[in-house]
This record gives structure tokens, sequence and C-alpha cells, in this order.
């Protein structure tokens, strides 16, 4: 199915997939429409047969939310410059520049510096085929911030549950914080999530992290997506590389923030609701 308009842009290629997906995909339009022309055709889902050949008219690039509009829009990419949205990892051969959904490490450690300014270290466990092509930006990213980052490589759940009972068991609370994976693969928010929680509650450890989820569960603050935003950035990722400017795949920079208030209260930490787009729980 296609929105035509007279001249686009770009292309969006979106799937057709079920809520809460779909908002959040068509949140991200909004802000590629508002940014740039644009010209949306949405593929079916995976489970609803192949999807018709794409074409391009007078686009100068294309938008590909989502790996399976990665691989319906595949093709284009030899004639186009393409930008990935709503994934996690790079995708392609030739790894596409795009956003990712993983929040960019920096604006993380300047919220956790802003809360606890007294933080020196940093432990992150990520699993490598995941969040892998993050490390280099989040070691290069606590350097700027004066921090010492911990990063530990783990590819499964039982590992990094014992792990994160090592690290907030020995951890001095005012020196060291843990920035939790938004990996479900390494955090089960039914088994890991309530221990790690205990845990720090019990030795009053700052738990940081990306998942807008977490918070809700007692984590003490996330910078989460803020769709729109994310949308914008990837029109205007998208216009410059059709300029001939160099491009790659980055972390998300269009964020939202969300804290706990009863971890805030916790840890003696001054809340300000103003300062935040999420406040929970809900009073």
């Amino acid at each position: 199915m296609a929105w035509a308009v007279a001249a686009a842009d770009v292309l969006a290629v979106v799937p057709d997939v079920r809520e809460p997906y779909r908002s959040v995909l068509y949140q991200m339009l909004d802000g590629i429409r508002k940014t740039a022309s644009m010209r949306l055709v949405q593929i079916p889902a995976p489970d609803a047969g192949s999807a018709p050949p794409l074409t391009v008219t007078d686009e100068r690039a294309v938008i590909a939310l989502g790996a399976t509009a990665v691989e319906a829009a595949g093709s284009l990419s030899a004639r186009l410059p393409m930008v990935t949205g709503a994934t996690v990892t790079p995708t392609g051969q030739l790894p596409l520049p795009g956003i990712s959904l993983e929040t960019d490490p920096g604006a993380l450690f300047k919220q956790l510096l802003r809360l606890r300014p007294g933080i020196r270290t940093v432990h992150w466990l990520y699993r490598p085929a995941r969040s892998g092509w993050l490390l280099e930006r989040a070691q290069a990213d606590a350097r700027r911030y004066k921090l010492e980052l911990h990063a530990i490589a783990t590819d499964d759940a039982r590992s990094a549950a014992q792990r994160y009972q090592e690290i907030l068991d020995r951890a001095d609370s005012a020196t060291e914080a843990v920035w939790l994976s938004q990996d479900p693969a390494l955090v089960g928010e039914d088994s890991t999530l309530p221990d790690i929680l205990n845990r720090a509650w019990a030795n009053n450890i700052v738990v940081f992290s990306g998942s807008v989820q977490h918070v809700a569960h007692g984590v003490l603050f996330a910078l989460f997506p803020d769709n729109e935003a994310m949308g914008s950035d990837l029109a205007k990722l998208a216009l410059a590389l059709a300029n001939g400017a160099p491009a790659r795949f980055e972390p998300n920079r269009g964020l939202r923030r969300a804290i706990n208030r009863r971890t805030a209260e916790h840890l003696n930490i001054r809340l300000e609701p103003g300062d935040y787009d999420l406040v929970l729980p809900a009073r």
C-alpha cells in the first residue's frame, strides 16, 4: 500500500505490523514528515507473503523502518542512499547508516552525573551479537565524562545474572553504578530484573537504563526513544547522505526522560518532576 505525494525527498518503507509496534512506526513517520517531504510504502507483514517490488520516482533517499523493511528495500540501496531505523544493530552486508533503538551512552552518562556527580565507575553487561557495535562509542563517551567503563561481554541470562549479583554485592554505592542492558536475552523482567533491583535497593546502588519498562519496575532512570524526534533525525540523516555527507549507524539521541520517584527518594536524590517526561509510579 502506498501514499503518494506530488514530489518527495524521501521514500519511507514500513512493514504492516500490529500494535503497539504500529504506533511506534507511525510516530517515527510523523517525525519524518515534519522534516522532509515523504512518500510512504507499506509492505506486508513477514507472514503475509512476499512484498511487491519497490520502485522509486524522484526521491533522493530511502528510509527503511525495521528489519523487514530493510530487506524489502535492499535492492534500492544500489540506486539511492538508504538509512535504517527501528532496529537495534547495524544491518546490511556493508552496514547501512541509520539510528538504533539503543540509547546514546553519552546521554545516559550525562544524566547519571547530573543525579550522582560522585559516580566514577559504570558497569555494563552486553551481548556482543546485539550491542558489540556500541562498545567503542560507549568507551569514548565514558572517557569524555571522566568515567571508568567496566564493559563485560556475556551471551546468556544465566551468566549475566551471576555477574550482576557479583557487581551489586561488592559495588561502592558512592562511586559505582550499573548501566542495565536493554537486551531481553540478558535481563528477563520476570527473573533477572527482580534480583538486580532487590540487590541494588539493599545496597543503595544506582541502576539506570534505556528502557522505560525498567523504570516502571524500579530502575532509577531511563532515557528512552522519542519516536517522533527519531523520525526527524532519520530524515535529516537521509537528506545529508543524499547531499554527499558521510553517515554511519548511530545510537539514538532523540530521547525522553523517565525517573522512578520511589527509588529516587530511597537514594536521597532530589526529584524535580518538571525535568522529566515521565515520573513513575504515578500518584
